[in-house]
């Protein structure tokens, strides 16, 4: 918080102005904050964590030995651990369940319950539980009619006053259906969503999260169909998408690799992934996906950041402008007691590669005429922006200037002539290509390129044929012009995707 006063001296006020601020907080530095003592709490994984106001609230989970179900409070402020009051019947000690927040209430749904020591009465739920924080009291909802079947390991999120459970495992099988239950007003029927478009594999051990009137699933155990593609699930038009970055040709680093185990949070513009089980490896890397520009990247903390080890089945929340990660397991089965914290940053976005992009497609205030191929295809630059982001064509650039500069002091006797009767520098690529060129322009003014765009009516955005422009991207821009450097790889990694047994000899 920060407040800005001005001081009075003997009843007058003079122009002295007092600004108070803080505490200020350095962005993307990961800080270590007090961890749950065992008296309070036990170390514990496959937890659920929530956040309402300035407190985080942990719910079950295993300590390694048996499953849990006391409800610990983490204050924000003070930054200290205690036991949050509680009345009523608890849910049964549990893990792998989901509990989101509405309103003044947690809803605690499902998971997996039983004597894990004994290895008895082992059996997952599909019971409901609300807990009020104002009051403390637990209550047990109950259903009429359908129910979704018994799970644990799935997701849940809350949206237009609904619960809504999608996927997770039933003891036998994954799962990816998807049921949504009122959370106001008198009905107590449980409904299952018929999901349309490119729903997630049968899933389990993933997060989700929710922006943008959607709800987001990243990776998890889906068996031989594990993936590390994004889902978007659309509320109000219940339809999934697979948020596919592949073809969308950039320098930006790659999805994060896939995983099971991992949290998601969601925060301004960002989705924000940690940990989790990556390949055999517990990773503690933090990926950030910007809804915006549709990129991955890797978030670097500050130099002095505390960053957690690499660990899974943790918990995450938001509160504020900071990321709260709380348990997990680390090396060696390990159960965690630590949170941590991370800032996170909150610039405006970036519009500057868009802004290039809108000037290359209207063509506004050009001063460079490139004459592409033998039929000499006219297609309209700035010197500037190209000069700037390509040697080779800076090189004809200023070859071309130079010999435009000759005719008009041949014409004129001087090159400096009314400015609307100076012509374009004109740079003539005989051996290029103008379709691949102008994917070419597209990666110099806006850092990526998207050959679906090229794709004509009711044309297969991937089909050959954009495949095969691609190629001529490659082999004559690139390799025999080396127009810009940094634009080959992500063109040689489409060509490597999207080549296949099934079209080479079409191809």
């Amino acid at each position: 918080m920060s407040s800005l006063t001005v001081a009075e001296t003997n009843g007058c006020f003079d122009n002295a102005l007092t600004l108070e601020l803080g505490p200020l907080e350095v962005v993307h530095r990961w800080k270590r904050m007090p961890e749950c003592d065992e008296f309070v709490g036990a170390r514990r994984s496959k937890h659920t964590v929530v956040a309402y106001k300035d407190a985080i609230y942990v719910f079950g989970g295993d300590n390694g030995k048996s499953m849990l179900n006391d409800l610990l409070r983490f204050d924000v402020k003070e930054k200290s651990w205690g036991r949050a009051f509680a009345t009523g019947a608890p849910p049964a000690p549990r893990y792998h369940h989901s509990a989101v927040v509405h309103h003044t209430s947690m809803y605690v749904f499902g998971g997996y319950t039983g004597d894990i020591h004994s290895n008895s009465n082992l059996t997952n739920k599909n019971d409901l539980f609300e807990y009020k924080f104002h009051s403390g009291q637990w209550i047990e909802w109950k259903f009429i009619g359908k129910t979704p079947v018994p799970r644990s390991a799935h997701g849940a999120a809350v949206y237009d006053n609904k619960l809504w459970i999608f996927a997770g495992y039933d003891g036998n099988a994954r799962l990816n259906d998807m049921w949504t239950f009122p959370l106001v007003g008198d009905l107590r029927f449980w409904e299952e969503i018929e999901q349309k478009g490119e729903c997630p594999p049968t899933c389990c051990n993933f997060p989700v999260a929710v922006a943008r009137e959607c709800m987001f699933v990243f990776s998890g155990q889906s068996g031989a169909k594990i993936t590390n593609s994004l889902f978007q699930f659309n509320f109000k038009e219940k339809i999934w998408t697979r948020i596919s970055t592949e073809h969308i040709l950039r320098g930006a680093p790659p999805p994060p690799a896939r995983r099971y185990g991992h949290s998601m949070v969601a925060f301004d513009r960002h989705l924000y992934v940690f940990g989790g089980a990556a390949d055999s490896t517990l990773s503690n890397d933090l990926h950030c996906f910007d809804l915006d520009s549709q990129t991955w990247s890797v978030v670097l903390p500050v130099p002095d950041s505390f960053v957690p080890s690499g660990r899974l089945f943790h918990a995450a929340a938001v509160v504020g402008d900071a990321m709260f990660i709380f348990g997990g397991t680390v090396d060696n089965n390990v159960r965690s007691g630590e949170m941590y914290r991370f800032q996170f940053s909150s610039y405006p976005k970036c519009t500057l590669h868009d802004d290039f992009g809108k000037i290359l497609e209207t063509r506004q205030f050009c001063d460079l005429q490139f004459l592409i191929g033998s039929d000499e295809t006219r297609i309209l630059g700035h010197v500037a922006l190209v000069a700037a982001r390509s040697q080779f064509l800076r090189i004809k650039i200023r070859q071309a200037k130079e010999n435009r500069d000759k005719h008009l002091e041949k014409l004129f006797g001087t090159t400096k002539v009314p400015f609307n009767d100076i012509p374009f520098i004109q740079v003539k690529l005989p051996d290029a290509d103008p379709e691949a060129f102008e994917m070419v322009l597209n990666y110099i003014y806006m850092d990526c390129i998207d050959p679906t765009k090229k794709a004509k009516k009711d044309e297969d955005p991937f089909s050959n044929r954009i495949v095969l422009r691609m190629m001529d991207v490659y082999r004559k821009v690139l390799l025999e012009q080396n127009i810009i450097l940094g634009v080959s790889y992500v063109v040689f990694y489409f060509c490597q995707t999207m080549i296949s047994k099934y079209n080479f000899l079409s191809l």
